[in-house]
């Protein structure tokens, strides 16, 4: 820390600190020790691979540039940019519960007792009301082009966007949210692509994820919904035609009427709605791309119909790698260039001399 004062005026010239999870955080600027003027500030702090976690369901690596301006005691303004390098956000395997808080009333206290209440509140139980507090309010942009993962529960997807919050931390506002890079969803053999997907901010910043996939089938076309809180998702199967829902598992899953299961399929397929409900562990793939620090691991199907196995990681935040590697022997490697914000470039070669390249050009409206 370097800083001098003159008069009721604090100058910070730097001040640096290394933050527990991982990552830094500078400072500078000026603070006034006036109380009167609620302390005002002028502060820039930048952020540096700093480590965020919740303890909970999100895990992220930041870094940014922010302003605190006005009185520190009189509402002040943090305002500025933060840029997220890569972000796990884990959909809970089981789900937990807590007691609701008690309402508890005082029936016929001590009049001593009744004093003090009276004084501390109103009739109703309301808090008198006093002087208002100092609000902290929020002009924040986070951005985040990639590498935003959302996985649990056979959910697994990459998000990218932007989101801005604005209002006061007690009733931030966000608006944009991020959108489906790719993904799947996991049942027993099954592995159903998303055709869309978002993860938004709600009031309280609790993640609310909707992904959408489509599956078709013989005379069926199966549509599955994961909507909700991160913490709380709920699976929707619907299909056309219309069938129940566990009709329409049984269908997805074997390919054939849920009365034609034997008691094994039978088990399989409650298996798999207690994992989607939130009732078993990580799979053993997540496991394996957790151990060797890859961004993305599954096993698919190749252009010839046999199982390969797929693997990828970012070695930025604009170019990803990514090999298949098929049971024959055969393997593609395949890259993934942004160029600009929309323009991409993607390429892949063949162990067998295939190849291609293309450029993309992506914008929303």
């Amino acid at each position: 820390l370097s800083a001098t004062m003159a008069g009721e005026t604090v100058t910070i010239r730097s001040a640096s600190a290394s933050i527990a999870g991982g990552g830094t955080v500078h400072a500078s600027g000026t603070i006034s020790t006036n109380a009167a003027g609620g302390f005002p500030a002028n502060l820039k702090i930048v952020l540096d691979k700093a480590r965020y976690a919740d303890g909970k369901m999100v895990v992220a690596t930041l870094s940014g540039k922010l302003a605190v301006t006005g009185g520190l005691a009189h509402d002040p303004l943090i305002a500025g940019n933060i840029d997220i390098a890569h972000a796990e956000i884990t959909v809970p395997d089981t789900l937990g519960g807590g007691a609701s808080a008690l309402n508890v009333k005082h029936i016929h206290p001590p009049r001593r007792v009744a004093e003090t209440l009276k004084r501390a509140r109103a009739n109703d139980g309301t808090p008198v009301p006093t002087a208002r507090p100092s609000i902290v309010k929020v002009n924040i942009t986070v951005r985040a082009p990639n590498q935003i993962f959302v996985r649990g529960r056979g959910l697994d997807a990459e998000l990218g966007g932007r989101v801005k919050l604005t209002g006061p931390v007690t009733d931030i506002r966000p608006v944009g949210g991020f959108k489906l890079i790719r993904g799947r969803l996991s049942i027993l053999s099954q592995r159903i692509t998303f055709n869309e997907g978002e993860v938004s901010l709600v009031g309280d910043l609790n993640p609310f994820i909707n992904f959408v996939a489509q599956s078709e089938g013989e005379n069926i076309i199966v549509y599955i919904t994961v909507s909700g809180r991160v913490d709380d998702p709920k699976i929707v199967f619907s299909s056309q035609p219309q069938l129940p829902q566990d009709e329409v598992l049984a269908q997805l899953i074997f390919k054939r009427s849920i009365s034609e299961l034997s008691p094994i399929q039978i088990a399989q397929l409650a298996a798999a709605v207690a994992e989607l409900a939130g009732g078993s562990n990580t799979s053993l793939l997540d496991n394996l791309r957790k151990a060797t620090g890859l961004d993305d691991l599954d096993v698919v199907t190749d252009q010839q119909g046999k199982t390969a196995v797929r693997a990828g990681r970012y070695i930025n935040e604009h170019i990803y790698l990514g090999v298949e590697a098929g049971a024959e022997g055969n393997t593609k490697g395949t890259i993934n260039l942004d160029i600009t914000k929309h323009l991409k470039a993607k390429g892949g070669l063949g162990s067998d001399g295939d190849s291609d390249l293309g450029l993309f050009y992506e914008k929303d409206y």
